[in-house]
């Protein structure tokens, strides 16, 4: 079977010449790049203020000069997948400082663990935050030996958003592993994300066929350890493709534009058949939204969501307005 890392197809897709030194970054740390190319020939290249800047799953082209191997340049990303920065916010669309956990990948695993608390918010917050940054995006509910907490996660969000493709599986349940093991596409590049103790790194175990990747128990308050330090690429024998691991999350948000299609997109395109184009879907006449709730077309839960997420948009909005005024008055007493 050849590891070729993906290279290959990206050559091909890009219309790329096949003599160029190409390699793909396996993994970062502070200090070094681990590359590899289609030939799974694997090296280390010290990490530059001029390199810093990429990841994991970037493609490259590598030059030797004295005996010493440089990255010569890096090529275009297909996608990128990214989170704000960790920080105490909890309002999903509003922080600073997006850092980009690895880019040219094709599906997105969502991972959520059965024995950790679950809230609708923060699974939003996940779609949100991810929903259109691969081909394919899919929620895997880890740890689903709690039977009726997983039933409940699963229930609770299917009300919600049918449409949202849910697995559940357990390390303990051999057919739940081969069925999670069929989500992967051959030569595709897949990345595990998810909260710490959610099970990235004990899936990427099963899936590795090796017990490589460091593990953690959870904590007893329910909150995971930190286990994976860094984002590392591996190749899926089992799959024949690529999988990224990557650290758990402290916080889950995004600083970029929020597509509110990703959870809405049924009440937006309904909005544009209100009578008033400013209709806030509450008490309004001619309101389609309302009417297609009476009628049974539209689901009354997401309706709530909605409205829960529009609020917190608009105290955040007041809040930044408030923060705004406040440097106004300061400015103006320094004068």
């Amino acid at each position: 079977m050849n590891i070729d890392y993906g290279i290959k197809e990206y050559v091909n897709i890009n219309n790329l010449s096949k003599d160029l030194n190409m390699y793909r970054i396996i993994n970062k740390s502070r200090t070094d790049f681990k590359i590899a190319n289609d030939e799974n020939n694997i090296l280390n290249i010290n990490i530059t203020d001029i390199n810093n800047s990429l990841v994991v799953g970037d493609f490259i082209e590598l030059i030797q000069f004295d005996n010493e191997n440089y990255i010569k340049k890096s090529y275009e990303r297909m996608s990128i997948v990214s989170k704000a920065a960790n920080t105490t916010k909890k309002d999903y669309s509003y922080n600073d400082n997006e850092q980009i956990l690895a880019s040219n990948v094709d599906q997105i695993f969502i991972l959520i663990a059965a024995d950790q608390r679950f809230t609708l918010s923060k699974f939003e917050r996940y779609l949100l935050t991810f929903g259109n940054m691969a081909e394919e995006i899919v929620v895997l509910i880890s740890k689903s030996d709690y039977d009726d907490n997983s039933q409940k996660i699963i229930e609770m969000i299917k009300e919600v958003y049918p449409n949202v493709k849910v697995r559940p599986y357990s390390i303990y349940n051999e057919n739940s592993l081969i069925n999670i093991k069929l989500l992967f596409k051959e030569n595709k590049t897949a990345i595990l994300v998810g909260s710490s103790g959610a099970g990235k790194s004990t899936l990427t175990n099963y899936l590795l066929s090796k017990k490589d990747v460091a593990t953690q128990d959870v904590r007893s308050d329910g909150k995971g350890k930190h286990t994976t330090t860094s984002s590392t690429l591996y190749y899926l024998q089992k799959t024949n493709s690529y999988l990224i691991d990557t650290p758990g999350f402290k916080t889950i948000s995004t600083s970029r534009e929020i597509d509110e299609d990703i959870l809405f997109e049924e009440i937006n395109n309904l909005s544009r058949m209100c009578k008033f184009n400013d209709c806030k879907h509450e008490t309004e006449p001619g309101c389609a939204v309302k009417k297609a709730i009476e009628n049974g077309d539209l689901s009354s839960e997401l309706y709530k969501r909605y409205l829960i997420n529009k609020n917190k948009e608009l105290k955040f909005k007041k809040f930044e307005e408030k923060k705004l005024t406040k440097k106004e008055r300061l400015k103006r007493n320094k004068r």
